[in-house]
């Protein structure tokens, strides 16, 4: 099948006051974070959306977060309002410290709860997957902004993540890597040679990858080779005993290669606009390519329409409106009622 997904979908607009105050001292620094989503809920029931991404900080002491330096200068109500939250220890959900802070929901566990609870109302619902990126790098202060330093992800940090998975939802509710491999030495070996669990077997069920490579993914990796005893699977070439799942957010280099790994039986989440560039120009050319690619995932920030005039969103095509027969691997039987939920 084919879906919908969301990018950095818990995000708000940055205040306009903000935005206007920063402006005199780096014009136009918000161009590509000007946009947000609805609360997770809403995008699952009312936009039939079925992938999302999180990004979480590290606050193991909590209050980390709870000030921060946009919010100060223009008295951001929103931040008051969440600070029993923000004070707490947690992974805490945002896209970047004290300038794009604001969120639908500030803390991982929140989200997920979110996420859990329209899933237990709606049992037949298609699989969802929540990719979680790791945030750690620090910023350089400029105009009035002092930035909070992170706390850098180690192995015991990543691993919080997977303690506030199973903080939220009960084991048979979450499709595991442990799942997928089964009784074959790889997880690669499992998808290319045996699949991924049945539709049927999914519904009602939820996954999560990892969206970071590089240091992060090793470190989740170490002790887990494939993946054992985990809840994240993560994003990895071909070739790698824990290859399943791969991001190639760029659908215009990697159309070719993304039909060609979903033919395989890989996942693949790419992205249809970035970051308000179509949303501005109303270019379709990378929607197009993201949507015939054939990739199981592919999010947007427009599954409404721009705010920008340009008429520009992304709507899936010859669907019923959640999901789509795969244009690369569905068979030739597949109707879009097959994905009625």
């Amino acid at each position: 099948m084919q879906v919908l997904g969301t990018h950095n979908s818990y995000k708000r607009w940055p205040l306009p006051e903000l935005i206007d105050l920063l402006d005199e001292h780096r014009d136009g620094w918000a161009r590509d974070i000007s946009y947000e989503h609805k609360p997770l809920s809403e995008q699952l029931e009312g936009l039939n959306i079925r992938q999302f991404e999180l990004d979480v900080f590290a606050d193991p002491a909590g209050g980390l977060y709870a000030d921060p330096a946009g919010a100060r200068l223009v008295d951001d109500p929103a931040v008051a309002q969440n600070q029993t939250l923000l004070q707490q220890p947690g992974l805490k959900v945002l896209h970047s410290q004290d300038i794009d802070y604001r969120s639908t929901c500030v803390t991982l566990v929140l989200c997920l709860q979110e996420i859990r609870d329209w899933s237990l109302a709606n049992p037949t619902h298609l699989p969802i997957m929540v990719m979680i990126e790791f945030k750690d790098g620090a910023r350089p202060d400029w105009g009035p902004v002092e930035y909070v330093v992170p706390v850098i992800f180690d192995q015991a940090l990543l691993l919080d993540a997977d303690k506030e998975i199973w903080q939220v939802f009960d084991r048979d509710h979450v499709i595991t890597p442990d799942d997928v491999r089964g009784d074959y030495v790889t997880l690669e070996q499992a998808v290319l040679e045996n699949g991924w669990p049945t539709l049927s077997a999914s519904r009602g069920k939820i996954l999560f990858a990892m969206d970071n490579t590089g240091r992060h993914r090793e470190e989740y990796l170490a002790g887990a080779p494939v993946l054992e005893n985990r809840a994240l699977f993560v994003s990895a070439e071909p070739g790698h005993p824990a290859a399943a799942f791969i991001k190639m957010n760029d659908a215009l280099a990697d159309h070719a290669r993304i039909r060609e790994y979903v033919a395989l039986n890989y996942l693949v989440r790419t992205r249809s606009d970035v970051p308000t560039d179509e949303a501005r120009t109303g270019d379709t050319t990378r929607q197009t390519l993201a949507l015939e690619s054939g990739a199981q995932f592919v999010s947007t920030d427009y599954v409404e329409p721009s705010p920008f005039g340009s008429g520009y969103q992304v709507v899936l095509p010859d669907s019923n409106g959640v999901a789509r027969c795969n244009p690369v691997s569905a068979p030739s039987r597949c109707k879009p009622s097959h994905f009625d939920e």
